[in-house]
């Protein structure tokens, strides 16, 4: 699909049950150009009207976690 310069772009994605506030999932677009100029970052999936309980920086304590990719 082809996206105007920009254009806005909304997209509804069905993540069942699933919700954690320690794990942020990630999004990325595969063409490099793209993901520096802002088509790739992280979420964190949370119970609707829960949004003001999640954290709005990522921790970093030295752990290697299962989702962050190591």
């Amino acid at each position: 699909m082809f996206i105007p310069h920009g254009a806005s772009v909304r997209i509804a994605v069905e993540f069942g049950n699933y919700t954690d506030l320690n794990y942020p999932l990630m999004y990325h677009c595969h063409l490099l150009k793209h993901e520096d100029e802002g088509m790739m970052g992280q979420f964190l999936l949370v119970e609707p009207g829960t949004e003001s309980q999640a954290p709005t920086e990522l921790r970093d304590d030295g752990v290697e976690h299962p989702h962050n990719g190591h």
